[in-house]
This record gives structure tokens, C-alpha cells and sequence, in this order.
């Protein structure tokens, strides 16, 4: 088995962007024969950002999205993308292709007959566009067409790796067989272990989007209240949350750092790494600030902090919309440090690169071979 990596479009920033990347070079280091390119649709943006983390010689580009419009309502699709990645993957000598960021739609598969297919697994970071409850699913906009194209999409026949428990059984809603999907969570990029720094300048940090959901509103309200709590922010604004930072003085806001390692350095620094979010399919800046030995302050409402993270190794913002009860948690993490470091470390381990790649890799060769029992790939 040779593997065809997809990234489809928004996938090249963010988390999607680092798991991809990481995903990538971990499979292409320690089993060099199952590794064949990454494949974007081909923007500039695209190839400079992969082509900078893999070589541009690992990088291929596709010369289509899945999608021809994410945004329309309903959301549209492009008719001959998974006929084109099957053949770019069969110029690239692959007989698999695994999507690490994206979708394939029924209607992409119906287009090539069943023996003329390539087998495909995608790694699912979110099965959902809805919040856990109302009030947090009023923090989307838009959910309601995706939630739909998701429903539709998840019909596809294909293996899905779930990043997280939560996806799993988000995806088991929509009617995904059981058998076609599993749990796989992501890991911890080894190289952040030799990233850790003691805490330099006292202030505590938010990184991510800048986001309602992502609970930057109470950042806000905090700095308001508590203004000698000095705050770091880094991560891409959003339209439907503008702010004007010079209202919060205390703030520094870095804004969208491009550099993973500017990213590291402003956790590794940081007296604790607020994590307010409410939803995440996953949540890995939560375990990365674990492993580089900063504490963490999370809101409770996030069901990933309980999937995650180990009783004892984090703090609780209790009351995540009161700025006191933000404010006590900070307080906690400074005085009880020491132990929290601890348990965050061993709470870390937990997500070790080499027994998740093998894992993944399992999962790879599973849905590979039931895909084939289909009658895929045989012509």
C-alpha cells in the first residue's frame, strides 16, 4: 500500500494545518514506503505553506477543491474531484488515498464505477456543525447548512478516523455505520519536549480563533475587570466577532502568528494557557501547553476537557463567564504549579507520537482492506 495525502481548502492554517503536516512527516519518516505526496488544490498560499513544511517536492497540486462553493446554500460540490485525485493518486503510483482535511460526497464516488475506484480514508475532525446545547450552538453561524451537507456527505462508504470519541459518536448520529468509523486521536509533536521554557514575563496566554464559542469575550470581559492580569492573544480574527483591542490594554495581541514556533514559544512562556473554548473536535493546544509544561485553565462546558485531560492535571474556570471565577482559577494555577506541571506531563504521555501513528496506520490498513473487499480498485 502507497498513500495519497489530500488537504482540501482552509485546511493549510490552523489546527488542520498542523495535524496534517504532522501526520505527514511522521508516516513519511518512520515508513518512507507508504508515504506518497500531499495534494492541495493548488493555491499559492497552499503550496508555500506545505512546500515550506514538507519540501515542495513532496507537495502536489490538484487543480480543484472538493467544493466548488463551501459557503452556498446548499453547499456545492465539484462533480470530478475524487475522479481527478484517483488518477493524480495512480500517476503517483498510490493505490490508497487518505483525506486528512476535507470531505468526499456520494456523488464525487458515484462518478467513477466501483472497480475503478482507489480506496479512501479521512480523518474526521468534526461530524457536527451544531453546539453540545443551545446556547453554544448559537455560537455558529451557518451550522444549520453545513449540519446539512454533513449529513449528506457522511453517506459516503468510506473508512472514517475519527480524531475523537465526541466525533465518533457525532458521526454514529448521522447514521455512519459503526463499522466505518473509528476513534484515532491525534499526537503530541516530540519536538515540544525540547521546547519547554520556564515562565518569562508574567502574563497568561490565549491562542486560537478569535471566535465567540472559543470564549474570547470572556478574555475580554476579564481584562476589563482585572487589568493588572496581563494577556497574551495570538490566532486569526473573525468577521462576526470584530474587536477594537485598544479598549484592553492589558492585552497584547500578537494576531495570527504563521510560525508554529512563534505559537510554542508564547504558551511555553505563559504563567497558564487559557483554554475557554466551548466545543472543539478535539482541542490539542489543550495537551501541547501539557507537554511544555504550562498549566491549564479550561472551561468545564467543553466535553473534550473531560475526553482529554486527567482529573488533576488542569484547573477549572468554574463560572467561564465571570471574570472573578477566571480570575481565581489564574490565581490557583500560580500558587499550585509545581503539581499541576506534573500531572500535565503524565497527562501528556498519554498521546506519544509512535503509538498513535501505529494506530492510525492500523485503522489505514483496515478500512483499505474492507474497501477492497467492496469491490474497489479491481480493475
Amino acid at each position: 500500500m502507497r498513500v495519497l495525502f489530500f488537504v482540501d481548502s482552509g485546511g493549510a492554517t490552523g489546527g488542520p494545518g498542523m495535524h496534517s503536516v504532522r501526520i505527514w512527516r511522521a508516516l513519511s519518516e518512520r515508513h518512507p514506503e507508504l508515504a506518497g505526496p500531499l495534494v492541495v488544490p493548488g493555491t499559492e498560499e497552499e503550496l508555500r505553506i506545505f512546500g515550506a513544511a514538507l519540501g515542495p517536492e513532496n507537495v502536489r497540486a490538484l487543480g480543484t477543491a472538493a467544493l466548488v462553493d463551501a459557503s452556498a446554500d446548499p453547499v456545492v460540490t465539484t462533480r470530478d474531484f475524487y475522479a481527478r485525485l484517483v488518477a493524480l493518486a495512480r500517476r503517483e503510483g498510490c493505490d490508497h488515498i487518505h483525506v486528512l482535511w476535507g470531505f468526499v460526497h456520494p456523488d464525487q464516488l458515484a462518478a467513477v464505477p466501483v472497480g475503478d475506484r482507489l480506496p479512501v480514508t479521512l480523518t474526521l475532525c468534526d461530524a457536527t456543525a451544531k453546539g453540545e446545547d443551545d446556547d453554544i450552538d448559537a455560537m455558529f453561524f451557518g451550522s444549520d447548512r453545513w449540519e446539512r451537507y454533513l449529513r449528506e456527505t457522511l453517506r459516503a462508504p468510506v473508512h472514517y478516523l475519527a480524531i475523537s470519541e465526541k466525533t465518533r459518536r457525532d458521526a454514529l448520529d448521522k447514521g455512519v455505520e459503526p463499522s466505518h468509523v473509528e476513534t484515532v486521536h491525534l499526537w503530541l509533536d516530540p519536538a515540544l519536549r525540547d521546547a519547554r521554557l520556564r515562565p518569562n514575563g508574567g502574563y497568561v496566554a490565549f491562542v486560537g480563533g478569535l471566535a465567540e464559542y472559543k470564549g474570547i469575550g470572556h478574555v475580554l470581559d476579564f481584562a476589563l475587570a482585572y487589568p493588572d492580569y496581563r494577556v497574551k492573544v495570538a490566532g486569526y480574527a473573525s468577521d462576526d466577532f470584530p474587536i477594537d483591542w485598544a479598549r484592553y490594554p492589558s492585552i497584547e495581541h500578537l494576531g495570527y502568528l504563521p510560525s508554529y514556533a512563534e505559537v510554542v514559544r508564547v504558551i511555553a512562556e505563559a504563567d497558564a494557557l487559557l483554554y475557554l473554548s466551548y466545543s472543539e473536535g478535539f482541542g490539542l493546544p489543550m495537551i501541547e501547553a501539557q507537554l511544555l509544561g504550562v498549566p491549564l485553565v479550561v472551561n468545564p462546558r467543553n466535553v473534550m476537557v473531560r475526553e482529554l485531560l486527567a482529573r488533576g492535571s488542569y484547573v477549572s474556570a468554574g463560572n467561564v463567564g465571570s471574570p472573578s471565577s477566571l480570575k481565581a482559577a489564574i490565581d490557583v494555577v500560580r500558587r499550585d504549579r509545581a503539581p499541576l506541571v506534573l500531572a500535565g506531563l503524565e497527562n501528556a504521555a498519554r498521546f506519544d507520537e509512535g503509538p498513535q501513528l501505529e494506530a492510525l496506520l492500523r485503522a489505514v490498513e483496515r478500512g483499505h482492506a474492507r474497501l477492497v473487499a467492496d469491490g474497489w480498485g479491481a480493475r
